[in-house]
Formats: C-alpha cells, sequence, structure tokens
C-alpha cells in the first residue's frame, strides 16, 4: 500500500491527450467468405506505439456507403468482439485492442508498481479510438457520417472519454456507470473491506479523469444509449443511474434481466449488439439483410 499512495503516484491526475492519429502498417485477412471478411490490422501512434484492431466488413457494400462501428469491449480479444454482430453483415465493426501495460483484472497485486505505467495507457486510449474512427472514415466503402462509438465492460470509460468527438453521430456505454470509487470497491480483488475501500478510494482518485460521470454531458447533442443488467453485481445500480443522471443530451437506458456480461456470453453480446443497431436510426437495423 505504501506504493500506492507514494506521491509519485499521487500525483495530480493528467489530462486525456488529444486525439491519436494511426497509421497502417500491417494488414492480414483472417477470415473471408463471399458475404463478409475480418482483417487483423496494425497501426503506429505518432510515438511509436503499436495499436491492434479487428476490421470485419460486408464483401461489397452499397452505393450509399457503409455504417461503421468502432467497438471497445472488455478484456476479450478484439477478433472475438468483432465477431458478435450476426451476419449478414451490413456495417464495419472496427474492434480496438488495448495496450499490454493495461491489467487483465483488478487485483492490487497487479498494480500496485505499475501506475504510473497503467495510467499513461489508459489515458491514451480514448484518443485511440479517435484516431481509429479517423481510419474508418478514410475508407472508401464508409460513410464518414455515420460512424457510431459502442464501449463495452472495460472499454465504457474511454468510449465516455472519447465520446465528445464530433466524428461519432452516436455513442453506446453498455454494462458500465459512473464513480470509479464505487465501481472499484464492487470490483477490486481485495477480501478485506476496509483495504478494499481504501485502495478504491486511492485508485478512483488517481485515475478520476477517466470517470465515465466526468464525461457523458460532453456527448450531447449526439444521442446516447446505455444497456445495463438488472443482475449485474459488477456495476452497482448507483453506478449506472450516475451516467443518466450526468448525460445532457438525448439519453435512453435499457435494463436487461441479466448479470454482467462475461467474455464467453455470445449470447448476450449479441443481444447488446442488436439493441444498439436497432436504436440509433443511422444505423441499419438489426444484424442481418
Amino acid at each position: 500500500m505504501a506504493s500506492l499512495l507514494s506521491s509519485q503516484a499521487l500525483g495530480c491526475a493528467p489530462p486525456i491527450p488529444d486525439l491519436t492519429p494511426l497509421a497502417l502498417v500491417a494488414r492480414q485477412n483472417i477470415a473471408a467468405d463471399s458475404s463478409e471478411r475480418t482483417d487483423g490490422l496494425t497501426f503506429t501512434t505518432p510515438d511509436d506505439d503499436s495499436v491492434s484492431a479487428y476490421l470485419r466488413r460486408p464483401a461489397t457494400a452499397p452505393a450509399e456507403g457503409l455504417a461503421a462501428v468502432v467497438l471497445v469491449a472488455g478484456r476479450e480479444t478484439g477478433r472475438r468482439a468483432a465477431s458478435v454482430i450476426p451476419g449478414p453483415l451490413e456495417v464495419a465493426v472496427l474492434a480496438v485492442e488495448y495496450p499490454a501495460a493495461l491489467p487483465e483484472d483488478l487485483g492490487v497485486g497487479a498494480l500496485l508498481g505499475r501506475l504510473p505505467a497503467i495510467r499513461e495507457s489508459a489515458l491514451e486510449m480514448p484518443g485511440i479510438l479517435r484516431g481509429a474512427a479517423r481510419f474508418l472514415a478514410a475508407q472508401q466503402e464508409v460513410d464518414s457520417t455515420r460512424i457510431a462509438l459502442v464501449g463495452v465492460s472495460f472499454g465504457v470509460p474511454f468510449a465516455a472519454a472519447a465520446g465528445h468527438d464530433p466524428i461519432f453521430r452516436g455513442v453506446a456505454l453498455h454494462h458500465g456507470g459512473g464513480d470509479l470509487d464505487l465501481l472499484l470497491r464492487a470490483n477490486l480483488a481485495v477480501e478485506n473491506r476496509l483495504l478494499r475501500a481504501i485502495a478504491a478510494d486511492a485508485l478512483a482518485w488517481y485515475f478520476r479523469s477517466l470517470d465515465p460521470a466526468r464525461h457523458v454531458a460532453d456527448i450531447a447533442p449526439r444521442p446516447l444509449l446505455l444497456i445495463n443488467g438488472s443482475e449485474d453485481t459488477m456495476v452497482p445500480r448507483a453506478s449506472a443511474r450516475l451516467l443518466v443522471t450526468r448525460a445532457e443530451g438525448p439519453v435512453e437506458q435499457i435494463w436487461l434481466p441479466h448479470g454482467h456480461l462475461m467474455p464467453g456470453d455470445t449470447a448476450l453480446m449479441r443481444e447488446l449488439a442488436d439493441s444498439t443497431l436497432s436504436h440509433f436510426d443511422f444505423l441499419p437495423r438489426g444484424g442481418g439483410r
């Protein structure tokens, strides 16, 4: 805990950087058939960091161009996240993966000693998502006026912080909430309640610039869709409702009779995808033609 509370760890939280331009350096076909294809993409940032993503799109595009989705999901792979929208596909989906520095679990042991590197990588994610949207907008088959941003679970803070960018016509945040202190108290792998509360308070302060509650108001006037699970023990109901309270533009919150989305729950992933596609009028209704 001493490392967590050191002056270096608890320095002033830096602002979230501006958008990060992405330069495509590698493209590899992962899967293809007569109706669609999936490519693995590797980008570099101006700081020479590597960013991986998966682009899934129909084999042919309509004359008006494809609507598109920038997707940042949980800790599952980008390829799995890109595949959850049922086919035949009518949108282009770019699923962005996380930097290696971000931990896969919320154990305090995984965080201590690496806080500066973790925070630096986390603060870069919103700018990377904005850069990913510009990559999509530059694709000949994509209609640059119909790009949505979807953040799911672990991806909600990053999507919320990127959602103010006018390149996004709509934003969806699924299985997430506001108030990092409340979220961390529900999720930190610390058995002792007092120690968990202390760690949650410190980490919430340290990462406060990524609290979704700070950013949802800036998404206006674009529409915001929130989907939460009524049985979700990882996102307290008060945390989920806070985003509705803080939002200033058109917002709708949908409660599904489920727990938190887990990486292997393909059925729930597809339900979220279908709900998102049917909510925004600029996206095709449903996954199939």
